[in-house]
């Protein structure tokens, strides 16, 4: 069976670290992908927002992913 070459042009899906959804694009930090929604959400919210403490959260399984390598 051969492979559209537009198909195997595309990146990879990965999950995203924050909302564990598959993602075709975004940042990797330390191997791991934030993609573009929750990248978005991050950037724009604030220490008081109720999902501030999950968006922390999500950033400490990257920096304990990173220290297990």
């Amino acid at each position: 069976m051969m492979m559209d070459p537009v198909e195997s042009m595309q990146p990879p899906l990965a999950e995203c670290i924050i909302c564990h959804k598959s993602k075709l694009y975004g940042i990797h930090v330390c191997g791991q992908l934030i993609c573009l929604d929750c990248e978005r959400a991050i950037v724009h919210s604030n220490v008081e927002d109720e999902a501030y403490a999950h968006y922390v959260e999500g950033m400490k399984r990257i920096w304990l992913s990173a220290l297990s390598l």
